[in-house]
């Protein structure tokens, strides 16, 4: 299983028919369009929005007259599915906003649009809402008969077109016998109700329908259709899967990728996923290459879970790195060094003297990039980690007799001590934290 980037994810997202019709009657609503009590425009209105954004219901004939003659019957905006249902969507995601009965775009609708995260965020949600509220009998009066309705008929579906290669294109008869979690009989009866169902989740983007409808009635009446699951079902298939504990590791995925955005997925990941992506990516570039990209985007402030993550990398292949990682010792930037000497402390290539050697050079180095890597963005569980068993008086050489002005020089000396300071169980070795930072901080 593979994914696009999220900027790629957030491009095809704004296409999709549902969120691109709801972004478009937000903006639409500028400066202000009056609604009713329940929320949606009047009627001529909708008309307006209808005819300028194309949403005519899909049996519509194409013909002007006969448009002309359909907007003129209309009554209600909440009778035309393809205006409600977009703007729903955009009430429902917030890019609506209504005050005193009238709609208009939500204050910094723009901004966000811009932000894939928010693009991606607003896109799933619509895709879960589908999901939830899709119906195979559109005819039949609420509430829906049990096994219609899209929790009944879809999560086999798109379990199944997940775990299928990318671009499988099952017809709907293959997807009914072999996907269905429990059919409903007679097998044409499933087909239709499945058929009705991925047309409503075919808005989202989420999935790509080929479909030939049959030129008789009978048992093959909704014709032939083969469904492929886009790029971006994949995307919320698998955040699907996640959210319910289901494993769904990627898979190559990252090859190509830059170091800086390679280091930051795999830090995400649990340990064994990071091993299964690296070994591509290392591929891809050969070790000496590897640590030169590596080394290039770890040497910031708050890079440290970056250089952890690098150390885990380039432990794979030490053994292929050793003058290379010997030389970044005498690196000008102390992260860098210190990343090297995590790689050599953990590679079995050094005698006990080198192992002693490095420790005495680097150990504070290396102390601070291991705590500043185990500190999540609000410290909740560092005292935790500084308590735990594998970790027992990892400070000490960060604190006992400590060179100020060389500590300095590490970009994450400062935010550790402070953070020692703050959270160390022990109130002694706060104090002694507290008491380097200030000297830190007036070193020169």
């Amino acid at each position: 299983m593979s994914l696009l980037p999220s900027e790629a994810l957030a491009r095809l997202a704004l296409d999709s028919p549902l969120l691109c019709d709801a972004l478009s009657l937000a903006r639409w609503s500028a400066p202000a369009t009056p609604v009713t009590r329940n929320g949606v425009p009047g009627i001529d209105d909708a008309r307006t929005a209808i005819t300028r954004f194309a949403l005519w219901p899909s049996d519509l004939p194409g013909r002007a007259a006969e448009r002309t003659t359909w907007l003129g019957g209309l009554h209600s905006a909440a009778d035309v599915a393809h205006f409600v249902v977009p703007w729903s969507a955009a009430l429902r995601l917030g890019l609506v906003e209504i005050v005193d009965a009238h709609a208009r775009p939500a204050p910094g609708l723009e901004d966000r649009v811009r932000d894939p995260e928010q693009v991606l965020c607003w896109w799933f949600r619509e895709f879960e809402y589908t999901i939830e509220n899709a119906r195979g009998d559109l005819d039949c009066p609420a509430p829906a008969a049990p096994g219609t309705t899209g929790p009944d008929l879809l999560p086999g579906v798109l379990r199944h077109l997940y775990e299928a290669p990318d671009g499988s294109r099952p017809d709907l008869d293959t997807l009914v016998r072999e996907a269905l979690l429990s059919p409903i009989p007679p097998r044409s009866r499933a087909s239709d109700l499945l058929l009705h169902v991925l047309w409503q989740l075919s808005d989202t983007g989420a999935v790509a329908l080929d479909h030939r409808p049959a030129t008789t009635t009978g048992r093959e009446s909704h014709g032939h259709c083969t469904v492929e699951l886009t790029a971006l079902g994949r995307y919320g298939v698998r955040r699907l899967l996640l959210e319910v504990g289901i494993h769904a590791p990627l898979v190559n995925t990252l090859a190509g990728a830059s170091a800086s955005r390679f280091l930051d997925a795999l830090s995400v990941l649990p340990f064994e996923e990071r091993l299964a992506e690296a070994g591509p990516w290392l591929d891809r570039r050969g070790p000496a290459e590897a640590l030169r990209q590596i080394a290039e985007v770890v040497s910031g402030p708050g890079a440290a879970l970056r250089r952890w993550v690098g150390t885990q990398v380039l432990n794979t292949t030490s053994s292929e790195l050793e003058p290379e990682l010997r030389s970044l010792l005498h690196s000008p930037l102390p992260a860098v060094a210190s990343m090297a000497a995590v790689v050599l402390l953990s590679s079995g290539m050094l005698s006990q003297r080198g192992i002693d050697r490095v420790l005495g050079e680097y150990g504070p180095w290396v102390v601070i990039d291991m705590v500043a890597a185990a500190m999540p963005p609000d410290n909740a569980n560092l005292a935790g980690f500084l308590s735990a068993e594998g970790t027992p008086d990892v400070e000490r050489s960060l604190l006992d007799s400590p060179d100020p002005v060389r500590l300095r020089a590490h970009p994450d000396a400062l935010p550790v001590l402070d953070a020692l300071a703050r959270h160390h169980p022990a109130s002694t070795t706060a104090a002694r934290a507290r008491d380097l930072a200030e000297q830190l901080r007036g070193t020169h």
